[in-house]
């Protein structure tokens, strides 16, 4: 297994293991059938530091972590996204469950959250959901 297989794998363990009823998803599935969800994907430009990344024995991998919720409510669903953001909420804030573990289960020397983007109603596979996109960067050292 490689080992940005192996950091997608980690968030999913913390992910699911530390937010209450979250199906986490290390790929981006044909469709989402739980709620809420978190897909954890590489970003457009996964390598920041293409140097390090290729030239050496440590690389910073960058990733996504799109939360998604679906509600027939748009104020409970709003709330439980809210609860996911908090970096305090234990059991509901995917924020707080990578800042408690930022080995990512062992799979990383150091990992954080960088940054939340586009918080809203968005669609996936034409589905509504209210959402958001967590910025995680990770670090990994390999012999």
């Amino acid at each position: 297994m490689s080992n940005l297989t192996d950091l997608l794998e980690g968030i999913e363990t913390i992910i699911e293991a530390n937010v209450t009823g979250a199906k986490a998803f290390p790929y981006p599935p044909d469709a989402i059938n739980h709620s809420p969800t978190v897909l954890i994907l590489p970003t457009g430009e996964p390598f920041g530091d293409m140097e390090q990344a290729f030239g050496g024995n440590t690389f910073k991998v960058n990733l996504i972590l799109t939360m998604l919720v679906a509600s027939a409510d748009p104020e409970s669903g709003w709330k439980q996204l809210m609860n996911m953001l908090d970096p305090t909420a234990a059991g509901t804030s995917v924020i707080k469950a990578l800042r408690d573990n930022p080995t990512l289960d062992g799979k990383a020397d150091t990992s954080g959250v960088t940054a939340i983007r586009n918080v809203g109603r968005r669609m996936y596979n034409d589905n509504p959901f209210f959402g958001a996109d967590l910025l995680l960067e990770a670090y990994k050292s390999v012999a």
